[in-house]
């Protein structure tokens, strides 16, 4: 931007410099040559009174040579009577030309023009007087009002390219301070603030973004505080299922029991930590998409064992490694899974495959219940056509938004529905895979729910 608006600047004064500049030097040139022309007419009127009455070449001679000009051999007087006195440097037929129009003019000769004028003598003769202007003369004084006026104009760009250099200087560094504030509340530093400068307008937009920051800090902070909140609340009845737990008849009932009430409580801490955990302190994590498919269907198949529902989980490919944490990515085909055994019927067949392609990793979910009647729908948030929240599947669609990857749905080979969850594969600089954290019904002990 800031290179832009030097050349900008630079093309705009040098073309209002030139605009004005060619016409002045031109006006110099001209102005220059009137003045050796009107000091040659001015020579020639001095010895036109000598012309007239003048009977004798010596005193016409006498007063050509009284003169710088005549000195100079600059001027000479054509006389009808008495020939041509003094140095002329004009041809004979433009001193007759003068004579017949009986009209001053200017002639080219070697290294100038001759100014030749006429006077009126007794009889009805015409004398004509001849007075040489040199080039110098003609151009005395031109170079140096072009020097100054070159000069001038390139002061003028430079100053103009100067101005515009530091007004873009302005304008840019206001701009990068909003960038650089912008990119740090992106990456999750929200303390970011920019300091308003540069123009009005600048200004203004650094003002609006502060306080959007702050809004957005404001925001951030209440939503904090309310998911602390709702776990916190989540502990009084957690105390009274511990309470009545303990209250079992000692036995492999009551321990599992209370493994399953001791997981939930870490469960509820571990959402209040994360949620006052900041954004920026919060660890980009990656897993091994093939450990979670393989802990999932094992976990879905024995329960599809148990209601003697077909079942086909083809093994996945190894070494997919995918930007997400383990629990996220098990939690996303926990809803896909548990749709299949919620919303069909016990003998639905259902089928679970992994792909890996250049879009990534793709997790087909097929089943051989009734579809979906409305496919778009169903990935919207809150929509369900069943008695559900119609969540489950927005969690899985923003799930694999966060990895650049897709969710699709649409008509299954066994006649009802198929899901596609399409996750982005981690590059090789992606940091080092995050701890597997099991999910929540494997550290319950085990147990297989049934519907």
């Amino acid at each position: 931007m800031r290179r832009s608006y030097v050349r900008v600047a630079l093309a705009v004064t040098t073309l209002v410099a030139l605009a004005f500049v060619i016409p002045l030097a031109l006006l110099v040139q001209s102005a220059a040559k009137d003045r050796a022309l009107r000091e040659a007419e001015r020579q020639a009127l001095g010895l036109s009174a000598v012309v007239v009455v003048a009977t004798d070449r010596d005193l016409v001679l006498n007063s050509i040579m009284s003169t710088e000009a005549g000195q100079q051999g600059r001027l000479a007087a054509h006389l009808p009577t008495l020939g041509t006195v003094g140095t002329t440097r004009v041809a004979n037929g433009a001193i007759i030309h003068v004579r017949q129009e009986q009209s001053a003019g200017t002639v080219d000769v070697a290294g100038g023009r001759a100014y030749l004028r006429p006077v009126a003598l007794p009889e009805g003769l015409i004398a004509v007087i001849e007075v040489y202007v040199p080039s110098t003369s003609l151009r005395a004084g031109v170079g140096l009002a072009w020097l100054v006026l070159i000069g001038e104009a390139i002061v003028l760009v430079g100053v103009s390219t100067f101005l515009a250099d530091r007004l873009a200087a302005r304008v840019v560094r206001a701009s990068g301070d909003l960038a650089r504030t912008a990119t740090s509340l992106g990456a999750g530093s929200l303390h970011a603030r920019v300091r308003p400068s540069g123009p009005r307008e600048i200004e203004e937009v650094g003002g609006a973004l502060n306080i959007l920051a702050d809004r957005f800090a404001e925001l951030l902070a209440t939503e904090r505080a309310l998911a602390a909140n709702l776990s916190h609340r989540l502990r009084v009845p957690l105390t009274a299922l511990r309470l009545n737990t303990e209250a079992l008849p000692a036995g492999a009932d009551r321990d599992r029991q209370l493994r399953v009430v001791d997981r939930l409580e870490n469960e509820i801490n571990a959402v209040i930590v994360e949620a006052a955990r900041p954004l920026s302190a919060r660890p980009r994590l990656r897993c091994d998409l093939g450990a979670v498919v393989t802990d999932r269907t094992g976990f879905w198949g024995a329960l599809a064992e148990d209601q003697g529902r077909p079942w086909q989980a083809e093994p996945p490919p190894a070494g997919i490694t995918v930007p997400a944490a383990f629990s996220m990515v098990a939690e996303a085909l926990d809803v896909l899974l548990g749709n299949v055994f919620h919303h069909t019927p016990e003998t639905a067949a259902c089928r679970v495959s992994v792909q890996q392609g250049p879009d990534g990793a793709a997790v087909t979910v097929d089943d051989a219940g009734p579809g979906f009647r409305d496919p778009e729908a169903a990935v919207s948030r809150g929509a369900s056509d069943a008695d559900s929240t119609g969540l489950g599947l927005d969690i899985a669609r923003r799930l694999a938004a966060d990895t650049g990857g897709r969710l699709t749905v649409g008509r299954s080979e066994l006649g009802g529905a198929r899901v596609v969850l399409t996750l982005g594969v981690a590059g090789e600089d992606a940091p080092p895979p995050a701890q597997r954290r099991p999910r929540l019904w494997q550290r319950l002990g085990g147990a297989h729910a049934r519907r």
